[in-house]
């Protein structure tokens, strides 16, 4: 009998490709795995649906934004205003509740115990205190570390967030997990240092090497082929990802190119970017809609830069390697990277694939963009010296022998116990 593995993710199943991955990967060992996760964007109902077609995994949500039932989006609403409430009441009393870090947490508990597993692996902090939970009953889990959540927020975030349960929370998984995979060594030692755990495992955030057979070589970006072309790329273009440094960069860079910022937007930050830009790159910089993940590194790959410029607000976002900097070496792009401890980590390994600039210091992006652009050999040598960083160490074929070894041993470990349990009661 195939053992059984339940992954908690609470979110949208097309916003956490890692979640993807991982199943993908578990399936294809031999593993029965379902994904639990809620979907609360009408919008993403679609792209989750695409994202399920041919997988061999089941994927369940326990909230539904498209459910037409009232009772559901009943439900949802409820949900929602519980959130809200909570979140006032921890910012008023310092009281936490689990409805404080998600929509659909106790939702996920309930499931779990409803649909017994093997393995229960945990991401998000949406997660976190079912964990907790779990293990109360006995139950074999394992956490992955996206990020460090407890230390994820910006400040004016936290009012209503509980922070202080998140670090309870984050401490008894940590120690209490079978096994914890994060994206970068250095998260890995700073959650050994903060808790005296065992070391997570390092699973980078990247992506297949044979997703390079998606690129279809089209131009559908670009609008000057005589300019090199710099984009960027996330969830959300907005405020707190490095962006408003590369507007400040522009009035000191020398040579033009062009900007392609892709992700959802709304207009009022739009102008906000552009009203910082000089007047003369203005109609160089472009916006785009998100696009399905299948045809993601094509749009990608008909640039040449790719810009990673994670402001460091909080500790996560210093130790962590987003999903950013990966995917520019698999698309062949050349990185221009603020110098986070987790790009560091990146670039130590890249060699001349990534360049990095000092967070925040716009000056400091201009140079290094000035020295890119002004030597087309170093561009070009760093563009392919991209492609041999992705293949060495930066693909999910390099990370996935790491996360089937952490779970082989977890679901070995829980059957020993079972044995032995068992040899007890007879």
């Amino acid at each position: 009998m195939m053992e059984r593995i339940l992954i908690l993710s609470g979110i949208q199943l097309s916003t956490n490709p890692r979640v993807v991955k991982e199943a993908d990967t578990l399936v294809e060992a031999g593993y029965s795995v379902e994904v639990v996760g809620a979907s609360l964007e009408s919008s993403l109902i679609e792209r989750d649906r695409q994202l399920c077609e041919g997988k061999r995994w089941m994927y369940t949500v326990v909230m539904d934004a498209s459910s037409r039932r009232w009772a559901d989006r009943l439900r949802l609403a409820m949900a929602r205003a519980r959130v809200r409430f909570w979140g006032e009441v921890y910012a008023l009393t310092g009281i936490s509740n689990p409805r404080q870090i998600g929509v659909a947490v106790p939702e996920m508990l309930s499931y779990s115990m409803r649909h017994p597993a093997d393995l229960y692996i945990l991401h998000n902090p949406d997660t976190l205190w079912v964990g907790v939970e779990l293990l109360r009953r006995g139950q074999t889990i394992a956490v992955d570390f996206e990020d460090w959540y407890s230390e994820d927020l910006l400040p004016e975030d936290r009012r209503t967030y509980p922070v202080e349960a998140l670090r309870r929370w984050e401490a008894i998984v940590l120690t209490g997990a079978a096994y914890v995979t994060t994206t970068s060594q250095c998260l890995s030692d700073a959650l050994v240092s903060a808790y005296d755990c065992c070391p997570p495992a390092v699973v980078h955030n990247s992506f297949s090497w044979r997703e390079r057979d998606n690129i279809d070589g089209e131009v559908r970006d670009r609008t000057d082929p005589s300019l090199p072309s710099l984009c960027w790329f996330s969830q959300v273009v907005g405020a707190g990802r490095g962006l408003e440094t590369l507007m400040d960069a522009l009035a000191g860079v020398k040579l033009p190119f062009e900007i392609h910022l892709r992700g959802h937007s709304w207009p009022e930050y739009r102008k906000l970017l552009l009203d910082r830009a000089p007047m003369a790159w203005r109609d160089r910089i472009h916006f785009h809609a998100q696009v399905p993940h299948v045809e993601l590194i094509s749009r990608i790959a008909e640039h040449d830069v790719g810009l990673a410029a994670e402001i460091p607000f909080c500790r996560s976002r210093a130790l962590t390697i987003t999903n950013k900097l990966p995917f520019y070496l698999l698309a062949g792009l050349a990185v221009v990277a603020s110098d986070t401890e987790g790009q560091q980590e990146v670039a130590a390994l890249a060699d001349e694939a990534v360049l990095l600039f000092q967070s925040g210091d716009a000056p400091d992006l201009a140079a290094v963009l000035n020295r890119l652009f002004a030597d087309t050999e170093q561009l070009r040598k760093a563009r392919e010296k991209a492609l041999i960083a992705a293949e060495r160490f930066f693909c999910w074929e390099r990370s996935a022998p790491v996360l089937l070894g952490q779970v082989g041993q977890a679901v070995r470990a829980r059957k020993s116990a079972d044995r032995a349990h068992d040899d007890v009661g007879g």
